[in-house]
Formats: structure tokens, C-alpha cells, sequence
């Protein structure tokens, strides 16, 4: 969940060397002093959460920034104090800490102040053991981003821990964000902003928890600026008071984060916030400074890793795309046939990017690329086929939802193509694919909105285009001796079959077909076969299977034939779920078995229909046993998913049907023996 709010002051004047501040509420007394650590604070009593049984856990963790005078500028300072206790070995891990910091056209954040210690208790005595500050390592991550990790020294089980740093910041607009939860529990998490009136920003929050304490006081604020010397006239000290606005954010008691089934990147769903500058007022004017959409498209137009690359045709595609031209009039059957060729021209590498590595001819030549070198390569064909084709940004799941109200490029981590046709929905391509149809995203782009990369950009819903489907058929023999034999075909369609050929492609159709085959090792299958695939056709296989039932001279026979190998693929244990069930598209699973009976044998009794519905259409579930023939026996069941996510509200309904679908499989059919 995100949630943005914009903190606008009424009067925003800047106050120069003299006047004071009439009206201002004082801070409260931070919530931990660095170096206060006693013999006591390792009996403390636990909290109701009872995180000691944790690996380890935040006893504190507080965050402070503020905007302050330098030479000429404002810079920002962040100040981190944490206290941490280590209860077993496997948190030993969490005494290494790594500090992130920003850096662009050769400037850097800089990291100072580092302290900390390591306490343990030996014999009833305190022992302190010093952190070595000169002992960090350093590391480049991107261009835009280094980081510095240190690790606390003479850590055992038991241990308290605390640091602290402070990072110095000349980019105003890079304001510190804080993670409130983590992956193990957090007792208190606090964090301060002290923003002048003269800065304005927005703050995005994620996260599903509820703010312990979420606070905006007035405040009194003062700095110095020096201003720049001019010739040989020295700067001035320049004292400034103003207003200010201290933020305070507070959580406590937060239980570890622990990922559940359904679910994108960790950073979706853990708590924390961020900034983004949204304009300044140092005179009573103010100047919006959040950045425009038509003006960031126009930088990327004249970037040569984006708009530039697709101004450079590539001879080859650009003759086959005039050839697609004449041969289908059609606009989606000609799109179509430029996806696939595309799709046969280039393989992904697997990184997704939002610039290209190289030319679009160097990667159509060398037959690779990144998903920009890819759908950019897509884009720039179906142009060259007449076709109106957008590069589409988006974040892919693993990379984190967008928000849509701060227009911020570095958000997206990845370009698909949008073609607009008219009369028709938006139809969306991606070419990092092979053989995904026309329409169809990769599981790993379904991800709330993307947006259009032109001037007249717009954010585009990233819908499935098309459903995950399983469709499970068994023709079985029972013999008179107890032994059930027959075939089961499994077929795969849309986001299904898409998977399957990624799995087939990434290793071979033998070792596809053999873990399925594991799978099904109960019923002792023969070799899998799988059946000639085509995209018209889902993906299909079929199994000889042979299982002995216990007890076969009983003369009742009990048989829960649907409580097959992954005949129900969602697992609702826990009790209760705090974030949404994210499937990414609406899911339909089919199972159809028909039983012959032998001769002499008769359905004593079947199982009830059933037919469960989720509230407001959400799904529905149907159960049906029939009897075509005296000699036969059919079971159906269908379960069917019809929205790609479910609110957290929704959980309880979901795991009840889930409980009763659950039941209603296992239920038997039951056969008897006659004389």
C-alpha cells in the first residue's frame, strides 16, 4: 500500500539575520542515548510479541534529519543510532550493517561520526567492546550509488550492539528514507524530519501498519550560510530563522517480516517512508520543483541510451518489417508477425533495464540483449512495419510497485511496447519473451501501471492478457484385484503454458517431463509424453499411471481420486494476512477423471454437489459427481480465481474456501464389492 501526502506551508517568508520565532512546541527527548547500556537492559522483560525468540531484534532504532547551512547551500544531515540484541547464532549476520550512500557527477554523500560498540554480559560484569571504524569496506553498487559496510566486533549469543553514524548530504533533494520494518522483529522505530518552510516535500509511504505515533510540529529553526567570496571580498556569515516543521514517525512492537505466498518485492509490503523535493519559497514565491512528465520524456527522447537509439534503424529488420507491411493488411496480424520476428531474432539476457547496453544493430547482430536493447529493437520494427508503437516503463515485481503522483523515472526498471490501434483495447508486447503471444506481458511485468514514454504519455493499467489454466483429464480402470491404471493428461495454457516453455527452453523437454514425473511417483507413472506444442494449442503431457489401493480383497473400496499431485495449489494456512494476495492474473484449474468400474462392482455411494462462490464474484469452486453408465463413475471439479489480487480484508473468506475445498476433495467415492 502507498499513501503520498504533500506538507505545504500557508506562508512560506525566509527570515535574515534578525527576527526571532514567536510561536514554537519543543521536540520530545529522543527515545535512545548512544552508549547507555547496562548490566540491566540484558534481563529487561520481554514485550507481549516475545521477539527474544528471534534470531535477534532491533531494541531501538532511531533516525534524525535536517536541513543545515554550508558554504554557499543547504546540505542535508542524517544521524542513525540502533541498539540490537543477537539471541542466536544465526543472527550473528545482522552485526554487519551497510550504509548506502548517493554520488553523481563526481559528488558523494559523505559518511562520518561512526561509533559503536558490542556489549556482553561475563560474570555479572558489563564488557564493552569498541567497534574499529578504519576497518570498513567500501563498494561500488551503480553509478549512482557506492556503500560502506562495517561489522560489530566480538558478537556471541546475547550480545546488545549499537552504532551510530551521520551522512552529510550537499543533494537537498536526496532526503533519507527509513525502513520502520524488517526481517526481524523491531521493539521502537523512530524517525524525525526537521524540514525549514522554506523546502517542501512529498512523503510516500508503504506498508500495511498502523503509525504508533504520526506527528507534525511547529518548530523554531535556525542556521548559518556562508556565502560564497566574491574576488577578494571573503564570505559572509548569513544567520537564518525561519520556521520548520519537525515530522515524527513512530512504530513499536513490530513482528518480524516474513514473506507470504502471492506476494511482489519485500519493499511493497514492509514498512517505511520516503521523500521526493517537491518545491522551494525563499521569498514568498513558490517554485514547484517536482519534475513534469512532458519534460522528462523529453530528456529521454534526446538520451542516446533511449530515445536516440530508436532514431538509428537496423537495414535488415526494418526490410523484413516493410515486407510484414505488405503481406498483412491486417494491423494485429502484422504486429503479431513482427513480434515473432523479433522474438526469433534476439535472446534476452535476462537483466532488465531501463536504457539500452548497446546499439539496436549491435544487439540484433549479436543475437542478446537486455529487455530495453529487446522491446526498444520491437518498437522501432513495428514502426518500420506502420505500426504506432510507445515504449511502455514499468517496474517489473521484483523491482517494486510505482507510485503515480511524484513523476519519477528512476522508479521503472524496465520497457516494454504499448500499440495503440483504433477501435481496440491497448494491446501490450514484449519481445524478451519467445513464443508469448500478442497481448501478453511476462508475469514478471504485471505490476500495477506502466507508463508511455512519449509527450503525450499516459499510465497504462498492466493487465494479464490472459488467465493462469490447468486442465487435468484421467481416463481410469479399476481391476478387480484393487489395481487403478489408466492415462492423465496435463495441459497448460495461457500464463501456464507460458511458464511451462520457459522451464522446457531453460533446460530440455526430457528434464521437464522427468520432474514431473517425480511428482506423480505415488501412481508410478510411465515415461511422460509431451505432446508437439504450437501457440495455438496449450502445452500438454500425458502420463501412463498404475497405483495399488490398500486392502484390495476389502469389500468396500474409499477413494479420494481429486487428492491428486497438485490438484489444489494454494496453501491459506496462517490464520490471518495483513497484505494482499497478489496471483498477478485470474487462475482456472480443471480436473475431469473418469473411472470404469469392473464387473461386479457398484457406486454405494457418491459424494454431494458443491458449488462455493467467493463474495462479489471474486471465484467460485464447483464439485460434481455423476454416473454416466452403470459401469462408470466421472468427477469434476473446477476452481476458478477471477481477479489477479485480493485485499487483505478478503483473506478470511479466501482461506475459508479455501478449508472447504480443502474438505470437500478429500471426501471418497465409495465402491462396492458385490458377490
Amino acid at each position: 500500500m502507498i499513501s503520498t501526502v504533500t506538507r505545504l506551508w500557508l506562508f512560506a517568508a525566509l527570515l535574515v539575520c534578525s527576527h526571532g520565532v514567536a510561536f514554537a512546541q519543543k521536540p520530545g527527548p529522543p527515545p535512545l542515548q548512544f552508549g547507555a547500556v547496562s548490566a540491566a537492559d540484558f534481563t529487561a522483560p520481554a514485550p507481549a510479541t516475545d521477539s527474544t525468540r528471534a534470531e535477534a531484534e532491533y531494541l531501538c532504532d532511531y533516525g534524525t534529519t535536517k536541513i543545515e547551512g554550508s558554504n554557499a547551500h543547504f546540505q542535508v544531515v542524517f544521524e542513525r543510532t540502533a541498539r540490537l540484541q543477537i539471541h542466536r547464532k544465526a543472527g550473528y549476520r545482522h552485526a554487519t550493517v551497510r550504509v548506502p550512500l548517493y554520488t553523481r557527477d563526481g559528488e558523494a554523500e559523505h559518511l562520518t561520526r561512526l561509533k559503536g560498540f558490542t556489549y556482553n554480559l561475563q560474570n555479572g560484569q558489563l564488557v564493552k567492546t569498541k567497534l574499529d571504524g578504519s576497518k570498513m569496506f567500501r563498494e561500488t553498487l551503480d553509478k549512482n550509488h557506492l556503500q560502506y559496510s562495517f561489522t560489530l566486533p566480538d558478537v556471541r549469543e546475547g550480545s546488545i550492539i549499537e552504532f551510530t553514524y551521520v551522512i552529510t548530504s550537499d543533494f537537498v533533494f536526496n532526503l533519507q528514507d527509513w525502513q520502520f520494518e524488517h526481517t526481524i522483529p523491531v521493539r521502537w522505530s523512530e524517525y524525525r524530519a526537521f524540514l525549514p518552510q522554506f523546502y517542501t516535500y512529498k512523503t510516500i509511504t508503504y506498508g500495511y501498519r498502523p503509525f504508533a505515533i504520526e506527528e507534525a510540529l511547529d518548530v523554531r529553526y535556525s542556521t548559518t550560510v556562508t556565502t560564497a567570496a566574491q574576488g577578494i571580498t571573503p564570505g559572509t556569515d548569513q544567520h537564518i530563522t525561519a520556521m520548520a516543521q519537525q515530522m515524527r514517525w513512530v512504530m513499536k512492537n513490530v513482528p518480524a517480516f516474513r514473506p507470504e505466498p502471492f506476494m511482489t518485492t519485500p519493499g511493497d509490503y514492509m514498512s517505511s517512508i520516503h521523500f521526493e523535493l517537491a518545491g522551494v519559497n525563499f521569498s514568498g514565491d513558490y517554485h514547484d520543483l517536482t519534475g513534469q512528465w512532458d519534460a522528462i520524456w523529453q530528456s529521454m527522447s534526446t538520451n542516446a541510451e533511449f530515445g536516440l537509439a530508436l532514431k538509428k534503424p537496423v537495414p535488415p529488420l526494418t526490410a523484413a518489417a516493410e515486407a510484414l507491411r505488405q503481406r498483412f493488411p491486417d494491423s494485429v496480424a502484422r504486429a503479431a508477425a513482427v513480434l515473432a520476428l523479433v522474438q526469433r531474432s534476439v535472446v534476452y539476457n535476462d537483466e532488465p533495464r531501463l536504457y539500452v547496453s548497446q546499439p539496436l544493430r549491435h544487439t540484433y547482430e549479436r543475437h542478446l540483449g537486455n529487455s530495453a536493447d529487446i522491446n526498444l529493437l520491437l518498437v522501432q520494427t513495428l514502426r518500420a512495419a506502420g505500426l504506432p508503437a510507445t515504449p511502455l516503463l514499468l517496474s517489473t515485481r521484483d523491482h517494486g510497485q510505482v507510485q503515480t503522483v511524484v513523476p519519477v523515472v528512476s522508479q521503472f526498471n524496465y520497457v516494454a511496447a504499448h500499440l495503440s490501434l483504433r477501435g481496440r483495447p491497448d494491446i501490450l508486447l514484449d519481445a524478451t519473451e519467445p513464443q508469448l503471444p500478442l497481448g501478453m506481458l511476462p508475469e514478471r511485468c504485471l505490476n500495477g501501471q506502466g507508463r508511455l514514454a512519449d509527450a503525450n504519455g499516459r499510465w497504462v493499467p498492466l493487465k494479464a492478457g490472459g488467465r493462469h489454466t490447468e486442465y487435468r483429464t484421467a481416463q481410469l480402470r479399476l481391476s478387480p484385484q484393487g489395481q487403478l491404471e489408466g492415462t492423465m493428461k496435463l495441459e497448460y495454457a495461457g500464463y501456464a503454458a507460458v511458464a511451462a516453455r520457459r522451464q522446457i527452453r531453460q533446460s530440455s523437454a526430457a528434464e521437464y517431463t522427468g520432474q514431473l514425473a517425480q511428482r506423480w511417483q505415488e501412481w508410478q507413472p510411465g515415461a511422460p509424453r509431451l505432446v508437439v506444442d504450437s501457440l495455438e494449442k496449450p502445452v500438454s503431457v500425458e502420463l501412463a499411471l498404475h497405483h495399488t489401493l490398500n486392502s484390495p480383497d476389502a469389500p468396500l473400496f474409499y477413494l479420494s481420486l481429486l487428492n491428486l499431485p497438485e490438484a489444489l495449489p494454494y496453501d491459506f494456512r496462517a490464520e490471518s494476512r495483513l497484505y494482499p494476495i497478489n496471483f498477478g492474473m485470474p487462475r482456472d484449474h480443471t480436473t475431469v477423471i473418469t473411472l470404469a468400474l469392473p464387473k461386479g462392482f457398484v457406486a454405494q455411494e457418491l459424494p454431494a454437489q458443491l458449488v462455493l462462490d467467493l463474495p462479489a464474484g471474486g471465484g467460485r469452486y464447483t464439485y460434481q459427481v455423476t454416473q454416466p453408465t452403470p459401469e462408470s463413475v466421472q468427477l469434476l471439479s473446477r476452481l476458478q480465481y477471477a481477479r489477479p489480487v485480493y485485499g487483505p480484508a478478503e483473506y478470511a473468506a479466501l482461506r475459508a474456501f479455501n478449508a472447504r475445498i480443502v474438505a470437500k476433495q478429500a471426501e471418497p467415492l465409495v465402491l462396492k464389492r458385490q458377490h
